[in-house]
């Protein structure tokens, strides 16, 4: 009869936990049922999103040994900055002779343009003497019919004017040859003297280019030059990174593309402060193709051994410039975004024109073709 008894209230017991676990499982779905309708659907998040920004690569505009070097990692530089200098001592000798080949042009131009008015005079004096030759040539032609000059005088007057003539054509074709070297009055419009205002300027521009500026304010990274090494212009000296402007690539799954949308707010936070930073965002363009396609090594769907994979699209997302501010992030720190999807009215993903950012500009030497210029008029005007 115990035995019994202890055999229902064991079974009793059992029930009861069934009960309960079937409560539980049903509490969690109308639950989970809730959270879904009510918050869910309408967010998509990722946890594989990462910080990026405009990585500013500095390399040499002309070759050279490095003399001087004037920044390290981690240093913060403005605009146009002195980061370091290349030895200068070949750039001068090629300015400098540059200078001298525009003053002789500029002199041998000048030259041509006194032979010029010389030729002028050459053919107009050519020209008289064939015509005084031409008219001894004529009257005693008359003469010569009747017998009344001797045979050797006139054939003697024949050569002298057919010399003239001749000798006048040479001198007319001297001063056209003249005149097509000098056909430009303004003798700074001369074509040898602008391809020698042009050497000037290029010789110039590279004794200038010895001088390395940050294009743009950042942080420096990745420098890799040292005093005395010999640079040319594919050596990336080092990079720099601004330290506004930043946004995140967010990699989302193509099956949770369907609702995301431009203009979409976004709230993320990173590993780096926890959750308790929340950066707010919006969203503002997506890739045109996944990151396996633009691997290394893309796969080759058409093989025969395919799995199929769900692929991930980067989704840019613009961050609040104030929030950067007060907690600044770095390339490459994940994040955590999460984006809101109620707002279905703006345009899709694809159709999106991402406008360029206008921050990201450089004027470096911008002065430097100007008093290239005012040098070069200095020589011509100093050699006419």
């Amino acid at each position: 009869m115990s035995q019994t008894k202890h055999s229902s209230q064991k079974s009793h017991k059992r029930n009861n936990i069934l009960f309960l676990l079937i409560f539980l499982f049903i509490a969690s779905g109308v639950a989970y049922a809730f959270y879904y309708y009510l918050y869910a659907q309408y967010y998509e998040s990722t946890d594989d999103a990462y910080v990026s920004q405009n990585i500013i690569y500095v390399t040499p505009q002309t070759s050279g040994v490095v003399k001087q070097i004037f920044v390290h990692k981690t240093q913060y530089v403005t605009k146009g900055q002195l980061l370091g200098r290349l030895d200068t001592r070949d750039a001068n000798l090629s300015f400098e002779q540059a200078k001298s080949t525009l003053a002789q042009t500029v002199r041998k131009i000048k030259a041509l343009h006194i032979q010029a008015k010389e030729s002028k005079f050459n053919v107009a004096l050519a020209t008289l003497k064939m015509q005084k030759a031409e008219a001894d040539f004529k009257r005693n032609q008359v003469l010569e019919k009747h017998h009344a000059i001797a045979i050797n005088k006139f054939e003697h007057l024949e050569y002298a004017y057919k010399e003239a003539r001749q000798n006048l054509q040479i001198m007319r074709q001297k001063h056209k040859a003249i005149q097509a070297l000098i056909k430009d009055v303004n003798i700074s419009k001369n074509p040898q003297v602008q391809n020698a205002i042009l050497a000037l300027k290029r010789s110039y521009l590279n004794l200038k280019r010895c001088n390395i500026y940050a294009p743009h304010s950042g942080i420096v990274t990745k420098k890799n030059f040292s005093i005395g090494e010999n640079v040319s212009l594919q050596t990336t000296l080092l990079a720099i990174i601004p330290t506004n402007g930043f946004w995140v690539d967010a990699n989302f799954k193509e099956t949770q593309l369907r609702h995301i949308k431009v203009d979409q707010n976004v709230k993320l936070y990173s590993d780096l402060y926890g959750k308790n930073v929340v950066y707010h965002g919006k969203v503002v363009g997506i890739s045109a193709g996944t990151g396996a396609v633009f691997s290394l090594l893309p796969p080759q769907n058409a093989t025969g051994n395919w799995i199929k994979i769900v692929q991930r699209i980067p989704i840019r997302i613009a961050l609040n410039a104030k929030e950067l501010q007060k907690y600044p992030l770095h390339v490459g720190n994940s994040m955590v975004a999460t984006i809101d999807i109620h707002k279905q009215n703006t345009a899709p993903l694809s159709k999106k024109k991402i406008t360029k950012n206008k921050n990201l500009s450089t004027l470096l030497y911008k002065n430097a073709m100007q008093e290239a210029t005012a040098m070069a008029h200095e020589i011509i005007r100093k050699n006419i």
